[in-house]
């Protein structure tokens, strides 16, 4: 029967093709892989959440022994100390910094919440002990009790679209209010009878980092899908240089003695080009489409030189895959098999869970930050989400500019290796 020489022939057709046949039931695995770490253990696994305090409490002097304590301090280290119940996982790793630190490492998702306790924190409380130890021993009413309107506030903050933070405040408040009302019960205990007035010390307030109020999942979305529009430049390269050496005009080049640095850094110009285009076509869909952009023109002027470095880094990543395709449609099939799995890597989607390595220069390394794309992201939603200046991007452009020097020498060397020789 003809159907089955036909059979035969396409799986033997197939086989052949090791690379297609390894997309066909590898790649699936992948985002099985990916969407199994972030999701498949969630709401089951007990995570600790970074949390940054900044601790302005100036301490007081207890009434009676005149001893000096900084509640504010005993707060942190509950906060430190606290675990899930059944288990010594920690609620929280602590990060003891300052306002604007706090801010910065909640805009670099280093952070899932940040919570401001008050310089007079600790007095508040020992005033209220003083009137209870006067309301004690006179039996008179103390005048200074804070009222609902006046009581004293712990700022917890973060971004509203972030689901560590979403979970990080509810904690926090349960912390605090039990804090509270150990404070209030061993105040009261002071005052003789139980007819003593409710005392409301401090409370926790929790909002969003300032500027990031009315800031929607999309907005953090779209910096990543400008990323994933500059990624998909490599598989466009790939193809257009395996192509142009499958019709010979690579090797008419090489007959004028034109050296392979002169060739393939002459593709930069345009491509790049495409990707700063790419960039400013991304956010005006997304303006349309509600994205809160924040700076003005000299935003967009750094989101296109931020996009014209990540596209030169995505046409070396071409050069690499073009080295080892045989054709233009593997080399696109090879590309879409790298390009889709480095979005994912880089949080051009979603954010992995952490992966510290180590410290730079004040800031934690993580495995991903080896890809220069990861830089390229961070930079566009600096720029793009929070408003910030060139000053602010300045160590992820440095990054992303060394990563993509690399890359791109090892894509020429490979490319003019594998497909510029002249045995090829």
């Amino acid at each position: 029967m003809k159907f089955i020489s036909v059979a035969i022939k396409d799986f033997k057709e197939l086989i052949r093709d090791r690379r297609g046949l390894f997309m066909i039931l590898l790649f699936p695995m992948f985002f099985m892989i990916i969407f199994g770490i972030v999701y498949g253990n969630m709401g089951q696994t007990n995570e600790t959440y970074n949390l940054a305090v900044v601790n302005l409490d100036e301490g007081a002097k207890m009434p009676l022994t005149n001893e000096e304590v900084n509640f504010g301090d005993n707060l942190t280290e509950i906060f430190s100390d606290s675990e899930y119940e059944d288990s010594d996982v920690k609620l929280f790793n602590v990060i003891n910094t300052s306002e604007s630190s706090a801010n910065k490492l909640i805009q670099l998702k280093e952070a899932d919440a940040m919570i401001i306790i008050p310089k007079n924190f600790s007095q508040t409380i020992v005033d209220e002990m003083e009137d209870s130890i006067a309301a004690q021993t006179t039996g008179t009413t103390s005048s200074n009790n804070n009222s609902n309107n006046d009581t004293l506030k712990l700022i917890i903050s973060g971004d509203s679209s972030s689901m560590g933070f979403g979970v990080s405040q509810v904690v926090l408040i349960k912390i605090i209010g039990e804090y509270h009302d150990n404070l209030v019960a061993n105040i009261q205990s002071q005052t003789s009878g139980s007819s003593a007035e409710p005392l409301k010390l401090f409370e926790g307030d929790v909002g969003s980092v300032s500027g990031t109020e009315s800031f929607s999942q999309f907005d953090f979305l779209a910096p990543g899908m400008m990323l994933f529009a500059i990624l998909l430049l490599a598989t466009t390269v790939a193809a257009s240089l395996t192509r142009e050496v499958e019709k010979g005009t690579l090797a008419r080049l090489r007959i004028s003695k034109m050296r392979s640095f002169d060739m393939l850094f002459g593709a930069l110009i345009p491509w790049s080009i495409v990707a700063a285009i790419q960039v400013l076509i991304l956010l005006t869909v997304a303006l349309i489409m509600g994205f809160n952009w924040q700076g003005g023109l000299n935003s967009i002027v750094l989101a296109m030189f931020i996009g014209v470095i990540g596209g030169i880094g995505s046409i070396a990543l071409g050069m690499i895959i073009a080295s080892f395709a045989k054709n233009d449609t593997q080399a696109f099939n090879l590309g879409i098999m790298v390009v889709v799995p480095t979005s994912f890597v880089v949080g051009a989607f979603f954010q992995l869970p952490q992966v510290v390595i180590g410290e730079i220069m004040g800031r934690s390394f993580q495995i991903y930050d080896i890809l220069p794309w990861t830089h390229i992201l961070n930079a566009l939603k600096s720029v793009l989400i929070y408003g910030n200046g060139l000053s602010a991007i300045t160590y992820d452009l440095a990054w992303s500019a060394v990563l993509t020097a690399i890359i791109f020498i090892i894509g020429m060397g490979l490319f003019s290796r594998f497909r510029l020789s002249v045995e090829n």
